[in-house]
């Protein structure tokens, strides 16, 4: 019980820096009311069919509480829509996406084409303009195939928040730093016939890789400087 005891107060205490005062007081109540009689709080919150997994303990029904009733964005791995997902979620957090200095546009076209590594891009994008303004995006996942991610201010992040849990697990940019090589965005012209501005591409030992999500018009470029001015880094 000790335990449960700790991993519930880790849920509060996370729970007390991504939701406003509103939110969280909601949240209290469908916490209470989970722990009072599950299958009848499930019912007031979620409609039939709406959720594909059995909701059995309460890390599965917090998940998709704050899924559903915060301002988080859940993403769903492998989906495409995560441009505007993002942007919505800006929004939320009254962060104008179109004063960033991202092109929206361009990630967007490439989501078709891009393997999905591409969220992972623009999420580091984000994160570079909003912590010009002193916030940080982050995400969470608790085993399901999807993550939520919030907007918070950096210093609430770095302080109380960027730790270890026992629930879910941290997504930020140390935690994408350590799955991927650099990448770099491409702002001029190469001269490579396949690679053209806008295109991002993994540095890896043997070259710089295109990330499309065709195998077949992937390439490997080996005679580009990392310093070249026609490539920046993103990640």
């Amino acid at each position: 019980m000790a335990v449960d005891r700790e991993i519930y107060k880790e849920v509060d205490d996370f729970s007390a820096e991504v939701l406003d005062g509103d939110e969280l007081l909601k949240y209290v109540e469908a916490r209470r009311g989970f722990f009072n009689n599950p299958e009848k709080t499930v019912q007031k919150y979620f409609v039939p069919g709406e959720i594909k997994e059995d909701l059995v303990t309460y890390g599965d029904f917090y998940y998709h509480y704050m899924a559903k009733y915060s301002k988080g964005y859940l993403y769903k791995i492998g989906h495409t829509g995560y441009t505007d997902g993002f942007r919505q979620l800006l929004e939320k957090y009254s962060l104008d996406p179109d004063l960033l200095d991202i092109n929206w546009e361009n990630v967007k076209k490439k989501e078709a084409t891009y393997e999905t590594d591409l969220v992972d891009v623009l999420f580091a994008m984000i994160n570079y303009e909003i912590g010009k303004h002193g916030y940080t995006m982050f995400g969470v996942n608790m085993g399901f195939d999807s993550i939520i991610y919030f907007i918070v201010k950096e210093d609430s992040y770095e302080k109380r928040i960027k730790k270890s849990y026992n629930l879910f697990t941290l997504f930020d940019l140390e935690f994408l730093e350590n799955i991927y090589n650099e990448i770099y965005e491409v702002t001029g012209d190469l001269g490579i016939e396949k690679i053209k501005v806008g295109d991002f591409l993994e540095k890896k030992e043997d070259g710089f890789h295109t990330m499309f999500k065709n195998k077949a018009s992937n390439i490997v470029v080996n005679d580009i400087d990392e310093n070249n001015e026609k490539l920046m880094l993103i990640l």
